[in-house]
């Protein structure tokens, strides 16, 4: 099962491409899909955007996703906001990253936090323990 992972970095700050890709297709692989998936970087004006166009939130977020088929779609991520994050949780900027693309991943595949009954929460900590520390290791710009 091969997947295409494309990479856009539309912030200028040179996110590290390869670890995303690798994780990416690491979880589509896990999840059993192959699939064509672009992981889009934007700053946050873009993302709050995105947010009011298509959740009707006027506010910036740290991901959304985008499915257009099985296992293709689009995950936009904004770092500023993902930083932002873990900066008020305590927690490693990398790690956050990290998480915060496998979470729109699985978005895409049809898991959905905000429906489920913490099925989604429960794959993604099965995921992080699971998946080779190597390709979970997202360096932060």
């Amino acid at each position: 099962m091969a997947s295409t992972v494309e990479v856009v970095d539309h912030t200028g700050l040179r996110v590290a491409q390869d670890p995303i890709a690798n994780l990416v297709r690491a979880v589509l692989e896990a999840e059993g899909v192959a699939g064509n998936v672009v992981v889009a970087f934007v700053d946050e004006a873009a993302i709050t955007g995105l947010n009011a166009r298509f959740r009707d939130v006027t506010e910036p977020t740290d991901v959304l996703s985008f499915c257009y088929a099985d296992g293709e779609g689009e995950v936009v991520v904004c770092p500023a906001v993902v930083r932002r994050y873990a900066e008020e949780d305590g927690a490693d900027p990398g790690n956050r990253l990290a998480w915060t693309v496998l979470h729109g991943t699985l978005h895409l595949l049809g898991y959905d936090h905000e429906r489920d009954r913490g099925e989604m929460r429960q794959r993604e900590r099965e995921l992080l323990e699971k998946l080779d520390p190597s390709v979970a290791a997202v360096s932060y710009p």
